[in-house]
């Protein structure tokens, strides 16, 4: 039962252990290499089980394609039926040897480690699972053989025709258990660089890991379902300011865990879920997620505000007493099953879980400083959370979730300062018993130094002892060849001199304020002269796929500055359409506005006090003045949430139908066409959002089209789609739309749009 402690939603393969670990490395010296290939040939043969596991068959695979591709020879693969020979690289469990056969001071009972033994000329890499097996091949090729696995099909492979191996025996149990990046935008190199998961599931699935069942986060919508429970029961659900909601403020609620009958919907929803019994596999373990809705609107009835009280927080004491009870009613139904949970809008309470529960934190620290920085109390007061966890749940117990996709910003390509102490607080994190991380992220190839973020992560997740200046300095090496030095030049730019500027000059319409003028200038004229230095047009494209952030900070301010005649007032008119027939009733011809009621347009009307969720209206009058030439005008709009129908004087204008869960936070064209020339005009705008946020909330501007720009835009704006195409850049900004809604569909028009410009 200890064991399913140390299971998480996002783990793939774990420890079986964590206390008990053994050294990272054990030694058993040997005086003379092994001479692997000798002038491009090799006596050398790879062995494996007749009956082999498919993770031993891929480490053999893997192994003799890099041995071939470092030396030139041709590795064959044999099975262990086939006569033993002197000199053979052995893999997994074999007739050759078995995992009781390993000396003492080798052995790891770590679940993914693995054991590299030297006997005479004969080598043997044995894993306690297949993946172990598979992981011991590429640790052997990393760090005794210099191959390095920089990004999707980007390796560093030495050349050495004859390659002799000073290796003595040795053992590896990665400290860090839970190893996964939100997508795998990494290809190949993911698993090579030993990470285990990719989003929400294993990567890899034939190797084993946890197999989760059921929905994999945010569950109690689905534990007790409000469609089916809601009306004849509200008291399953929150009770806020004196009312019980299945929904507050456009979010879920969550549910009334004091509730003794969520309790035993909840037990019956998972074991429909689990089904009568889970398949067992000696490579798979199983969990279930019983996680708080994505919202922050708790049940404040008086029982569970009593509960809290007695558990020492304002959230989370009622939480854990739920999920420890669902839990120790699972684990005799369902012994190889945990249950797993998140610290999320909660707290750690003084209730310690039980043995088959796990723990998820979600916190980040801000990375632009160390998190032992006694100096920045907001890292100061996450490493105290940090140790409270460790004290309240034990070592080994506690995974972290961290955000790493975005700095305070809105965009995938805006520079991001966390760089510099990413290696440093994640071997924080494990020092504080933090065993499991995952990583959220970006979700689209060619965003700010995605490429080397991911090689960075992936290895210090591996080997948290590494140094990260030293492993980004070696991936810009290899990465980009000749341009390493003037690419890491703007790093240290992004990473030393800007990172700690005042964050609070950016703002929610100017996300990027502290990379000014001087910056943007700096920053393009190092990738710049970087970009001169490529020798190669793939070294070229990597490169310039660093300037997309440059680019597209020039291009935003760009969009709603260029050609700028008049800015819209804050306030405008404003209706709600409760039935939606607003449009059958002809609301978009109104002549007169005199009856709507007023809303700014620089937040959102739901930030605003108004409630509804569906069709809202917008309108007003405006007037363009006579000196104003006949030039083609567009409408700016910086950002609307929600579907949006534009009307000028009765007559749809334009649309932007995308899905909000890609738009909410970019700004979009509306041509207003030439009929609409100086003098008085009326602009009406149909708003649709079902849920969550909505409505204007950025400003919106009248844009003359007939203003130039500069070469620099132009530049900017054609070499940006040629660049982003080429990388693959297929979402901007967190988005659940798509992938390209945000880059073809939205961005490259709008830019093409621009470039229209005089």
């Amino acid at each position: 039962m200890r064991l399913l402690k140390k299971f998480s939603l996002l783990i793939f393969l774990l420890a079986i252990t964590g206390a008990n670990l053994v050294p990272a490395l054990c030694r058993a010296e040997h005086s003379s290499p092994l001479v692997l290939a000798e002038d491009g040939k090799t006596n050398y043969q790879i062995v494996i089980g007749a009956d082999a596991h498919y993770g031993e068959e891929l480490a053999a695979q893997e192994l003799a394609l890099f041995l071939g591709q470092i030396t030139g020879a041709q590795f064959p693969i044999s099975p262990d039926s086939a006569p033993a020979k002197d000199l053979e690289i052995v893999l997994g469990e074999t007739t050759r040897k078995r995992r009781q056969d390993i000396p003492s001071e080798l052995i790891t009972d770590n679940w993914e480690g693995f054991s590299i033994i030297r006997e005479g000329a004969k080598l043997y890499v044995m894993g306690n699972i297949p993946r172990g097996t598979l992981y011991g091949v590429y640790d052997l090729l990393d760090v005794e053989l210099g191959v390095r696995f920089l990004a999707d099909e980007v390796n560093h492979v030495p050349q050495k025709p004859t390659l002799k191996l000073d290796l003595d025996s040795r053992t590896y149990a990665p400290p860090i258990e839970r190893r996964t990046l939100w997508e795998p935008l990494g290809g190949d190199s993911m698993l090579r660089n030993r990470l285990n998961g990719a989003g929400f599931g294993v990567l890899n699935g034939k190797l084993g890991g946890v197999k989760v069942i059921g929905p994999n986060t945010h569950t109690f919508k689905a534990l007790v379902p409000v469609e089916k429970y809601f009306e004849e029961h509200p008291e399953y659900y929150a009770e806020i300011d004196g009312k019980r909601c299945s929904h507050y403020d456009g979010l879920f609620a969550q549910l009334c865990v004091t509730n003794p009958e969520v309790v035993g919907i909840a037990l019956e929803t998972l074991r429909g879920w689990l089904g009568p019994e889970v398949k067992e596999n000696p490579f798979n373990k199983y969990i279930v997620s019983v996680t708080v809705n994505d919202s922050p609107h708790f049940c404040q009835c008086a029982t569970c505000r009593a509960v809290n009280q007695e558990e020492g927080v304002a959230e989370g004491g009622t939480i854990m007493r739920f999920v420890n009870s669902i839990a120790t009613q699972l684990a005799n139904e369902y012994p190889a099953v945990g249950v797993e949970t998140m610290i999320y809008g909660t707290s750690i309470p003084r209730t310690r879980p039980v043995s088959n529960v796990i723990i998820q934190m979600v916190k980040t620290p801000d990375m632009r400083y160390a998190l032992d920085d006694s100096s920045h109390s907001d890292n100061r007061q996450t490493l105290a959370e940090f140790h409270q966890a460790r004290e309240s749940v034990g070592a080994g117990g506690i995974y972290n979730w961290l955000h790493l996709g975005s700095y305070s910003s809105t965009s995938y390509l805006d520079p991001r300062p966390n760089l510099k102490y990413l290696a440093h607080n994640i071997r924080l994190m494990n020092q504080c018993g933090i065993t499991g991380i995952f990583g959220q992220t970006v979700q689209s190839r060619g965003t700010e130094m995605q490429a080397l973020r991911f090689y960075l992560i992936s290895r210090i997740l591996w080997r948290p002892e590494l140094d990260g200046r030293e492993t980004i300095e070696e991936f810009c090496r290899l990465y980009y060849k000749d341009a390493a030095g003037d690419v890491l030049r703007y790093i240290d730019l992004v990473n030393d001199e800007y990172a700690k500027k005042d964050r609070l000059l950016n703002t929610s319409t100017n996300p990027t304020a502290i990379y000014d003028d001087a910056f943007l200038s700096r920053a393009d004229a190092i990738l710049a002269e970087a970009e001169s230095k490529a020798q190669s047009p793939e070294i070229q494209q990597r490169v310039a796929t660093c300037r997309l952030s440059i680019w597209k900070i020039k291009l935003d301010r760009a969009f709603e500055q260029v050609g700028k005649i008049y800015s819209f007032p804050v306030e405008w008119s404003f209706k709600i359409d409760a039935e939606d027939q607003g449009l059958a009733d002809g609301w978009q011809k109104a002549t007169s506005l005199d009856d709507w009621q007023t809303m700014r347009i620089d937040d959102h009307w739901t930030d605003q006090g108004e409630e509804h969720r569906g069709a809202a209206w917008y309108g007003i009058e405006f007037e363009l003045p006579p000196d104003i030439e006949a030039g083609p005008l567009a409408l700016w709009f910086g950002a609307i949430d929600g579907t949006v129908d534009v009307f000028c004087d009765g007559e749809k204008i334009g649309q932007q139908n995308l899905p909000p869960t890609s738009m909410w936070q970019h700004g979009f064209y509306i041509p207003l066409g030439k009929h609409v020339t100086p003098g008085k005009h009326t602009l009406v705008l149909r708003v649709f959002k079902s849920n969550f946020k909505a409505g204007i909330w950025k400003e919106v501007s009248i844009m003359d089209m007939s203003v130039p720009i500069s070469d620099d835009l132009r530049t900017a704006g054609e070499r940006f789609v040629t660049v982003a195409r080429a990388a693959e850049l297929t979402v901007l900004s967190e988005s659940y739309g798509g992938h390209y809604v945000q880059t073809e569909k939205m961005y490259y028009p709008k830019v093409a749009y621009f470039l229209k410009h005089r």
